[in-house]
């Protein structure tokens, strides 16, 4: 074997373990690198990791991701596969290849795996993971001369498991790391999500969803709306509800980012034993995306995650489908126009901004969450200041726990003086009415033919402006809200506010205008 792999090997180790910070998990992927040799099978193009027993296999599954990725890079085998094998124990071995642990939870410590045999000796007690290894390396036959070989041993060739001389075996499993967390957060439910009327409709669509998954009347579920204003909360009480009612239906929850930085690990040309990134989607009954507008990033994980969809619209497949995005389907960018007239197929709502009363509710409920205790002067402050999204409300209370934990108490005054960061007073207290009023005088229109159905060029103009003025510097109001206040529908209020932001950014006269307008509103 090329010298070249053995020192790639140790790099590999060298780095994963480098970009874990857990000491213990650190530990037993070093440990790792002395249970765990390589090879590389040129012909058939593959990466050949070779574990020394069934233990460590379970163990390296765990990491083989990450070792794979380092090796494909550092051996320039970008387009190699990935084999995984087990030492046959029923096979001679002239020489034992390194030290071994005489129990395997010695040599693994925190892990799960059992304890079984590994008999051996030449492990002492030490430092790393409970055990120091000899330094040097013993000269094994058939191994290059003069290398001094990683982690103070010779990997020896192996005696192995093969289809050659064994009958076939199922191929070991390849798990990906999307199958070996889950993401759902399970203090998440509809019990502990506060809404107020405005917001009624969608909760009680999403607990239909969840009641019957795949139901046409509610297939696929989009939901939209700004950040923070709890569509993710939304997503995972339909999974926890899902879960508790229907343990037999499988429920994936992903993430955009996520969907994206997995299925770039999981592609590996002539990877015989991959699970195939795809596939796994089409076992599922429930497929819940979150942040779906990030798919913009990338255009091969958007390709593969419309195919998947594409399957979900099967006729019969009686799965469902649950998308969240911070913008309407007709928002997206980089989408197919085939894929967001189905995504605006099923029930597509919009989460908005929680009223006064709601956001107090919402402020009072994140205390009790975080054990924090707050005057009910001060709730009334958060919830009358911080409109845009309940994240803010959360960030506030934290912030003010911090001042509790130094001082025991906090006072209204330095309530407000630790929030003044926080809480922009005065941009909060911009309101509809003061922007319709300012754009009318500057365009040299009524107000009352803004709020009219008048399509005059001076009118179109200056309710366009308004518009996007109001969605800029209110936060709390959502598109259906500025909507209410010029008699129309959030289609066209998108629509206003998309093309004048187009006319701002191409002409430099009306971005004068609407930055003179900006400014004067927040005076």
């Amino acid at each position: 074997m090329d010298q070249s792999y053995y020192q790639c090997w140790a790099n590999a180790v060298e780095n994963v373990a480098a970009a874990e910070e857990n000491p213990d998990k650190r530990n037993t992927i070093q440990l790792l690198g002395q249970q765990v040799s390589i090879d590389v099978d040129d012909q058939n193009q593959q990466i050949i990791f070779i574990c020394n027993n069934d233990y460590v296999y379970k163990i390296f599954l765990t990491y083989v991701s990450q070792f794979y990725i380092e090796l494909k890079h550092s051996l320039k085998k970008e387009e190699y596969g990935i084999d995984i094998r087990r030492q046959n124990p029923n096979a001679g071995q002239t020489q034992p290849v390194a030290p071994k642990a005489a129990n395997v939870s010695e040599s693994f410590p925190n892990t799960s795996m059992p304890n079984g045999g590994m008999n051996g000796q030449g492990m002492q007690q030490g430092m790393m993971g409970g055990f120091q290894l000899p330094y040097g390396y013993m000269q094994q036959p058939g191994m290059m001369p003069g290398v001094q070989y990683p982690y103070g041993y010779a990997q020896a060739p192996q005696s192995i498991a093969s289809d050659i001389n064994t009958p076939a075996q199922a191929a070991p499993e390849v798990i990906p790391l999307f199958l070996q967390k889950d993401s759902i957060n399970p203090n998440k439910t509809f019990d502990n999500y506060v809404t107020d009327p405005e917001n009624k409709l969608i909760v009680s669509i999403a607990e239909k969803v969840a009641a019957r998954p795949g139901d046409t009347a509610t297939n696929p579920l989009y939901i939209y709306g700004g950040s923070g204003l709890g569509k993710t909360h939304l997503l995972f009480a339909i999974a926890n509800r899902i879960r508790a009612t229907q343990p037999n239906v499988k429920v994936c929850y992903m993430r955009a980012e996520s969907f994206i930085r997995y299925y770039v690990d999981s592609m590996s040309k002539k990877n015989q034993q991959q699970i195939h990134f795809q596939d796994y989607f089409s076992t599922q009954n429930v497929f819940i995306v979150d942040d779906i507008q990030n798919f913009v990033k990338a255009k091969a994980a958007r390709d593969t995650f419309f195919e998947i969809v594409a399957e979900f619209y099967m006729e019969d497949t009686g799965r469902q489908l649950v998308l969240a995005s911070d913008t309407p389907p007709g928002g997206l960018e980089s989408f197919s126009p085939r894929l967001i007239s189905r995504f605006g197929s099923g029930v597509c709502r919009e989460v908005y901004p929680p009223n006064s009363e709601t956001r107090k509710a919402i402020t009072m409920n994140k205390c009790r969450e975080f054990h924090v205790n707050l005057s009910e002067d001060i709730i009334d402050y958060i919830s009358t200041h911080i409109r845009s999204n309940v994240r803010e409300i959360e960030g506030a209370i934290k912030s003010l726990n911090q001042v509790i934990s130094q001082h025991g108490t906090i006072t209204y005054e330095e309530a407000v003086k630790n929030l003044a960061a926080l809480v922009n007073v005065k941009a909060q207290f911009v309101t509809i009415d003061a922007v319709k009023e300012r754009v009318a005088s500057e365009f040299d229109v009524t107000v009352e033919s803004m709020e009219s159905a008048e399509r005059k060029k001076p009118v179109t103009n200056a309710r366009s402006m308004a518009m996007k003025l109001a969605h800029d510097l209110i936060p709390s109001l959502s598109l259906n809200d500025i909507g209410r206040s010029f008699n129309k529908d959030h289609s066209s209020v998108h629509e206003a506010i998309k093309r004048t932001q187009k006319n701002i950014d191409e002409n430099v006269e009306l971005r004068a205008v609407y930055e003179n307008l900006r400014l004067s509103l927040k005076k």
